[in-house]
């Protein structure tokens, strides 16, 4: 029986991409299946054929549905790899992103516990490559080790409400970067226009539409992923905010590109809700002070500030109150700090995603312990 099935939907050339395969084949899992989409015109197909060490029965190729078609964006691709998935359950990552297989180990220890779960998330972990990297860039990677069941209503508080977000909703459910049983997806494809993903921002999407229709939730809080950063697109020019009386632009930052996801869903289902809207300036001005330069800084200030002020006015912008924290002349902190550990990404010299989930892997708690941890 397959447990999990990863889906990696490829939409660009990845010279990273068979690497990670090959590290996920390593993990000697029988119940688990990796199944890649090849969304490049062949390139993938390419690949798969001329990599030594990929010749697993456990890896399968999912061309699109019409030969080379392609495929307006990456909605559109998971769309096409959920039929082809043979999993029970289902975890969605990008090419230049790395997903455990030792997942599985996870989903067996949390079903024993709470039968009727249906979505799986863990700690969050994201790497910069090299060449993407602005000065010295610190990781940073929860260190704790707990198996948690928290409440729908709370993970709906901070997915729709906001609260605890960062420059993002702190909500870790979905398919993308967590793992959802195969009923769960079934029935969000029933309640919600007969597609599993309809919004550009996937992940968005798939976290709205599960923290809506879960039954149970579990999350371990030690990383089981890595969420790689691709290098920007290129610039096109970008239209205004669909919502006239919602003016941000998803270029502005993570948290209006989350915002006008979470709009577009709420509006397409005639879900109001009111009393988010402190708590979501609040995670404007954390994206502001997450830039790397002054110049980005300011650039992402004045586009929030317009935004703020002429959806809300004056009065809003009064708690819009960021600061630029970066300070290049003063070391970054490193070291653990509120359960979470700092240190420079450039340790061990890691290059891809893959890389450094193996380092991180060899930091944290054994995956394979969890269930003993737990009895």
């Amino acid at each position: 029986m397959t447990l999990l099935s990863i889906c990696i939907p490829v939409m660009a050339p990845d010279p990273d991409l068979a690497a990670s395969l090959r590290q996920m084949l390593a993990r000697e899992r029988g119940d688990v299946e990796i199944l890649v989409g090849d969304f490049t015109g062949g390139a993938v197909a390419e690949l798969l054929q001329s990599e030594p060490g990929l010749g697993d029965t456990r890896l399968r190729l999912v061309p699109p549905a019409d030969g080379h078609e392609a495929l307006p964006d990456l909605a559109a691709c998971a769309n096409r790899m959920i039929p082809e998935a043979r999993g029970a359950w289902v975890c969605l990552i990008e090419a230049h992103d790395y997903a455990d297989p030792e997942i599985c180990a996870v989903i067996e220890a949390a079903t024993k516990r709470v039968p009727d779960a249906d979505a799986l998330s863990w700690g969050r972990a994201r790497h910069v490559p090299p060449a993407l990297r602005q000065g010295r860039d610190i990781a940073i990677i929860p260190t704790g080790s707990r198996l948690l069941a928290p409440e729908q209503a709370d993970a709906m508080r901070s997915q729709f409400y906001w609260e605890g977000a960062s420059d993002r909703p702190d909500c870790p459910f979905g398919a993308w970067h967590g793992a959802v049983r195969r009923d769960l997806l079934e029935r969000t494809r029933a309640a919600f226009s007969d597609v599993w993903f309809e919004q550009a921002a996937a992940d968005i999407d798939s976290a709205c539409k599960t923290v809506t229709l879960a039954r149970r939730l579990v999350f371990w809080e030690r990383p089981l992923s890595v969420q790689g950063a691709a290098p920007a697109p290129a610039a096109t020019t970008e239209s205004g905010s669909p919502f006239a009386d919602f003016p941000f632009k998803a270029s502005a930052g993570p948290a209006a590109a989350a915002a006008l996801a979470i709009e577009a869903f709420k509006r397409r289902y005639g879900i109001e809700l009111s009393g988010w809207e402190d708590n979501f300036i609040q995670a404007c001005v954390k994206d502001c002070e997450t830039a790397a330069t002054g110049e980005q800084f300011h650039a992402k200030k004045t586009a929030y500030a317009d935004s703020i002020l002429a959806w809300r006015g004056k009065r809003a912008l009064a708690s819009f109150r960021p600061e630029f924290r970066r300070k290049p002349k003063i070391p970054r902190f490193q070291g653990v700090r509120d359960g979470r550990l700092h240190f420079d990404m450039a340790m061990d010299h890691t290059r891809t995603a893959a890389e450094f989930y193996r380092l991180i892997d060899a930091m944290l708690f054994p995956v394979d312990l969890l269930d003993d941890k737990l009895a």
